[in-house]
């Protein structure tokens, strides 16, 4: 029994750790995409913006999977 906890907690960590990531990853990409619409179809810097939000927003979902995850590995 107490194997299976020390296995869940690590589980638990490696979940964790990768929240900042996600956080990093889905408003650069927001962005990154903005850059490439502002350029290839010569739109106005709002596009950008827009981006990074639905970037961010995307991010925020992954990041509730991440936690429903983590509640159901130390719910087992």
């Amino acid at each position: 029994m107490q194997k299976e906890d020390f296995y869940k907690g690590i589980k638990t960590v490696g979940f964790v750790s990768f929240i900042p990531f996600i956080l990093a990853a889905g408003p650069l990409s927001g962005y990154l995409a903005g850059i490439y619409l502002q350029k290839k179809f010569n739109l106005p810097f709002l596009v950008v913006s827009i981006g990074i939000v639905f970037g961010f927003l995307t991010a925020i979902i992954e990041i509730v999977k991440v936690l429903k995850a983590i509640a159901r590995v130390n719910k087992q």
